[in-house]
């Protein structure tokens, strides 16, 4: 024992079997002391045998089995295509048969006309059916909310105008002119106010004329006014 002893346990290290740093201790003693315990020789022995010595004869080497490739049999070839056979197929037409008297061909053409004439018709109806409007009576030019009135009362005057403002008044029965007012017009042309029935000129009882005037434009309404307040 001696250097192989030391060569052994540098190829022990290299290959990284056993306790790398007891084996490195053991070279350390026996490099400088020479010694080396029993303990520790065994274990180098026994890591030598196991990983240093040669394999013995009878140790046979593992077999190769190699697995026959399989071998691909091409697909056979697609069959070659027979072209078919064309066959024109012969229509045969009827030869119209011819409508005896001329008289009775024209009555027929004249029916037939007459049909589609009339659904003609009625397809335009049902088309233009959606775009017929229902037209309703049109807003009075101007109104009060009530036939007549009493001293005291509110009354209501509305109405509609092509023009941004209106001049409204309203006469005795006499045709005297009792109350005045410039009213403006919305944006969608109706107007409205309200006025306070009785004070000066309402004395007379009677019928008596609510006037708007626009743009030379003049409409009227009338209602029953009694001088003396509702009870």
């Amino acid at each position: 024992m001696g250097q192989f002893f030391t060569d052994d346990i540098d190829a022990l290290l290299k290959s990284g079997h056993g306790d790398y740093g007891r084996l490195s201790r053991i070279k350390a003693d026996f490099e400088t002391k020479k010694l080396v315990t029993i303990d520790d020789r065994r274990y180098v022995e026994g890591l030598i045998a196991r990983y240093l010595q040669p394999a013995t004869q009878d140790e046979k080497p593992e077999r190769i089995v190699k697995i026959p490739e399989k071998r691909i049999v091409p697909p056979p070839p697609p069959p070659v295509n027979v072209p078919e056979a064309k066959y024109q197929k012969v229509i045969v037409e009827k030869p119209i048969e011819r409508i005896a008297g001329g008289k009775k061909t024209k009555n027929i053409v004249i029916s037939v006309a007459s049909v589609v004439f009339a659904v003609l018709i009625i397809s335009v109806v049902a088309m233009n059916q959606d775009n017929i409007a229902i037209i309703g009576p049109s807003a009075k030019a101007i109104e009060t909310d009530q036939t007549s009135y009493a001293k005291g009362d509110i009354i209501s005057i509305s109405g509609n105008a092509e023009s941004t403002i209106t001049e409204l008044m309203i006469n005795d029965p006499d045709g005297q002119k009792v109350w005045t007012e410039i009213v403006k017009v919305k944006a969608d042309g109706k107007f409205s106010t309200l006025v306070i029935a009785g004070g000066n000129g309402w004395e007379k009882a009677g019928k008596y004329t609510v006037v708007s005037s626009a743009d030379g434009k003049t409409e009227k309404t009338v209602f029953d006014f009694n001088p003396n307040e509702a009870p």
